[in-house]
């Protein structure tokens, strides 16, 4: 497998998808907007990138399975975790799709076994490309970049979403976190508040009830870029990982301090 070749089909398909979601937006009266059994939002709009991504890359890769977002869960429980297979979120912030907050993006992450090696994160309204194979480091739009080296508490920006924590945790995170460091941001797509931590725009984000979509290829940009992600309790999750999961992605140099001041 030539990840270059995957590198770029994956930009091509997600141009094309992204492209999709910029000429729908603003649109509202035509996405269909429905709720899905976990509460989150999905369109049409999200079911046609989606056709589109996995129609583009059958096409260049056809024996390759997909993980996808809107695809049905038992076709995503049939892959095998041994070898490759593209994990596909189609639209990342479907809420700020929806309510006309110009923040979302396509990610596509090419998987081995339990690990991401190629990850491409596309946002159609800040024409910004973030992508990463495993060993290369991680680029925005051809330009290499890197984390921040921040690592006093007081110093840090970070994105933090944690609505969804127990009231223990949650009040841990107020606690010893928001109420310490310099600058708090929520920006509504998990994929993206990640890259920015990988392109040293945010030095963290602390994140609840995710799926394995949201952070495959975003995981992978960050952690060539310097950083790290992790769930709460400091392991990885081994791909492919189905239930709901809760993540801390950082410049690396912070990750330590503040697994330990939620816990």
């Amino acid at each position: 497998m030539e990840l270059q070749d995957v590198l770029k089909h994956s930009l091509i398909a997600g141009r094309q998808a992204s492209k999709l979601l910029k000429e729908n937006f603003g649109n509202s009266a035509s996405y269909n907007v429905s709720v899905k059994n976990d509460r989150s939002l999905v369109t049409r709009v999200d079911a046609e990138s989606q056709e589109l991504l996995i129609n583009y890359l059958k096409n260049q890769f056809p024996d390759i399975p997909f993980v996808a977002e809107e695809q049905d869960r038992q076709v995503n429980k049939r892959v095998n975790g041994d070898g490759y297979y593209f994990v596909i979120d189609p639209l990342d912030g479907t809420a700020s799709f929806v309510i006309g907050i110009p923040f979302f993006c396509v990610s596509v992450a090419l998987c081995r076994g339990s690990n991401a090696v190629v990850g491409v994160l596309v946002d159609p309204n800040h024409n910004e490309e973030f992508t990463a194979v495993a060993g290369k480091g991680s680029f925005l739009n051809g330009n290499r970049i890197s984390v921040t080296k921040r690592r006093q508490m007081e110093d840090l920006y970070l994105n933090v979403n944690h609505t969804k924590f127990d009231q223990k945790l949650f009040e841990s995170i107020n606690k010893n976190i928001m109420k310490k460091i310099k600058r708090f941001h929520k920006l509504g797509s998990l994929c993206l508040e990640v890259a920015y931590v990988a392109s040293g725009r945010l030095d963290g984000t602390i994140n609840n009830d995710l799926s394995m979509w949201d952070i495959a290829a975003a995981g992978l940009i960050v952690e060539e870029a310097g950083g790290m992600w992790t769930l709460l309790d400091g392991s990885k999750p081994r791909f492919p990982v189905f239930d709901k999961i809760d993540i801390c992605a950082t410049n690396g140099t912070i990750h330590k301090d503040l697994l330990q001041a939620m816990n």
